[in-house]
């Protein structure tokens, strides 16, 4: 959820990496639409795996993405929705399928027999 919230941030300009946008979608639309459909797609994607561990490919919502990604929407509401979306994931958390922390040993077994793997063939 942090990425997405960070990447909401620099769609609204409050944080860093300044020249990111389309000039040519903040010129038509207000704002860089195609960066905002990245946006709501991430806190889509963390609703749904907090909601089921898993995400779905292609997004169900693409309809939704195609909209953001025309303009259909102002940035206050891309906003309205990412805070929407983020405080449905965080409710989600409750009955999540997910474990409540992390196999860090499992992790870094899996890593390295990945590296080991590709760079001994």
């Amino acid at each position: 959820m942090k990425f997405a919230d960070d990447q909401m941030e620099r769609l609204c300009g409050r944080k860093g990496q300044k020249g990111i946008h389309r000039a040519t979608l903040e010129q038509k639309h207000g704002y860089d639409t195609k960066y905002a459909m990245h946006v709501i797609r991430l806190y889509l994607e963390a609703k749904e795996y907090v909601e089921t561990g898993e995400i779905t490919l292609p997004n169900p919502k693409v309809d939704l993405l195609i909209a953001i990604r025309k303009g259909k929407y102002k940035q206050f509401e891309i906003e309205e929705m990412g805070k929407q979306l983020e405080a449905e994931a965080m409710k989600a958390q409750e009955k999540s399928p997910l474990p409540d922390s992390v196999d860090l040993d499992a992790i870094t077994k899996l890593i390295t027999e990945v590296y080991v793997g590709f760079w001994a063939s």
